[in-house]
């Protein structure tokens, strides 16, 4: 018997002491860089150059930022052990697969909305005095992109802003292009705008009587008119409905010199200053050239309407 414990022992001390590198798999890991190492997604028993090394291992390519995927620890394993030739002092174990999330800055249509809204902001100054507001068409769906310093550009589809149909949005993640999407849809200002306050016909001198101010998207009107003192006095060069805004374009000044009438004209030049009477031969306008004919020597010569009964010849 003891022959045989002698034995037994001098096997035990003549066997030199071997303990195998543990690699464990996680159930769940979480990255945020595009490339997956197998330190990522398992831990390991001990620190050495060994495991050092292991853990640098790329194993695959995260998902896109904000997106899971489940890998299979066997197939990762295998890829390893056929790659890198390991010897068998490794013990695998752990999960059997593991889910890997990969962060990332989430953007939702909320986001969007408001990068929008500031960028109309931003751009008061080029903007009518409005409130001024972007409708989408529909919402965005939300998106991730790489964590990092986020950046974006707005650009509209129409230089001016008013009357964009949508805009385009260029997101940048530590001064790289991550995501470019569009929104479609309208920009809206609303502002008070003249409106006539009843039907008016072609040739109507405006008062205000039959002016008055309405809320109305100014990105639906062209040339809209904004002050009613603006347009009393002059006439309208075509009919309009009751609401109907009034546009610069539909007047034009009154002619405060009717053809026919009895004017006087005058010459000022340096110290000289002649006047005589003349017939105006056509309707004028402040300021308008037009011609007149001398009473005297019945030659007609062209003025410019200075004052109602008033013109002046340009030297």
């Amino acid at each position: 018997m003891a022959k045989i414990l002698l034995l037994i022992l001098f096997t035990i001390l003549s066997v030199n002491p071997c303990f195998a590198l543990q690699i464990t798999f996680k159930q769940e890991a979480r990255v945020d860089r595009t490339v997956v190492t197998l330190g990522d997604i398992a831990q390991f028993d001990e620190k050495s150059e060994m495991s050092q090394a292991l853990a640098s291992q790329k194993v695959t390519q995260a998902p896109p930022p904000g997106e899971s995927v489940v890998l299979r620890s066997l197939s990762i394993k295998q890829n390893l052990v056929s790659s890198l030739s390991l010897s068998e002092m490794i013990d695998w174990n752990g999960s059997p697969s593991v889910t890997l999330s990969r962060t990332g800055i989430l953007i939702g249509p909320t986001r969007i909305q408001t990068i929008i809204a500031e960028y109309l902001h931003r751009n008061k100054a080029d903007l009518p005095d409005a409130e001024v507001r972007f409708i989408p068409a529909t919402l965005p769906l939300p998106f991730s992109v790489p964590t990092g310093k986020l950046s974006y550009e707005v650009v509209p589809s129409n230089p001016r802003i008013l009357g964009s149909s949508k805009f385009s949005i260029i997101f940048r993640v530590d001064n790289r292009v991550a995501k470019n999407i569009s929104v479609k849809g309208r920009v809206e200002a609303l502002a008070p705008v003249v409106v006539a306050t009843s039907k008016l016909q072609k040739g109507t001198v405006l008062t205000s009587n039959n002016l008055a101010l309405a809320v109305k998207d100014l990105s639906e009107i062209a040339a809209p008119g904004l002050d009613i003192n603006k347009f009393i006095g002059k006439k309208l060069k075509r009919s309009l409905r009751p609401g109907a805004p009034v546009h610069t374009s539909m007047v034009e000044a009154c002619p405060i010199i009717e053809r026919g009438e009895r004017v006087k004209i005058v010459i000022n030049h340096g110290s000289m200053h002649l006047s005589t009477m003349g017939i105006a031969r056509n309707n004028g306008r402040q300021d308008q050239m037009i011609r007149v004919q001398n009473i005297n020597s019945n030659k007609i010569v062209y003025c410019r309407v200075a004052a109602p009964g008033l013109v002046e010849v340009v030297l």
